[in-house]
């Protein structure tokens, strides 16, 4: 599915909020295409707000490192993480109430996957499952499963992998 199609089911459904963009801005060049092409339209999508997992989109001026986000920069875990791969990740998606977060990685090498970064596992190497592989991925998925779950934790999703396979710490 295009990040038009899914885009045009997610603004019929009234159980969502795709928020417009009042006025154009300048954005960063180092952004995946569909990433770059949604927040020129838009800032943010409200996912089933009524249901136990619904989910947001973050506005484009909530689009920092998740570690930034997730730990305050005196933290010991923020030393930690200064070399990790885990600074090219963004935050992309959050339920606050839940703990529950998902990043999106701005690296070359790995530019569009996203990670489940729960505020207990983040960065942890052989617990941040890649869920999908780019950001249409993402609102397909997160849209499928109407609120009802996180799409990763089903019975039927197939594992990408883990961010840190292959890495040595």
């Amino acid at each position: 599915m295009s990040l038009k199609e899914i885009l045009d089911k997610i603004e019929k459904d009234s159980s969502c909020n795709l928020i417009k963009v009042k006025e154009q801005r300048e954005l960063p060049n180092n952004l995946p295409i569909d990433l770059f092409d949604f927040y020129s339209n838009y800032n943010g999508i409200d996912f089933f707000k009524e249901e136990a997992y619904g989910i947001s989109i973050v506005p484009f001026e909530d689009f920092k490192t998740t570690n930034s986000v997730l730990f305050p920069p005196d933290d010991v875990i923020w030393e930690e993480l200064e070399d990790d791969i885990s600074q090219n990740w963004y935050l992309i998606a959050k339920s606050e109430q839940l703990s529950q977060y998902i990043s999106i990685d701005l690296s070359e090498k790995d530019k569009g996957k996203c990670y489940d970064s729960f505020l207990e596992t983040h960065a942890n190497p052989d617990d941040s499952p890649i869920i999908s592989n780019n950001f249409t991925e993402l609102l397909e998925k997160i849209y499928s499963v109407k609120g009802k779950n996180w799409f990763w934790l089903e019975s039927d999703f197939e594992s990408y992998g883990d961010a840190y396979e292959g890495i040595e710490i």
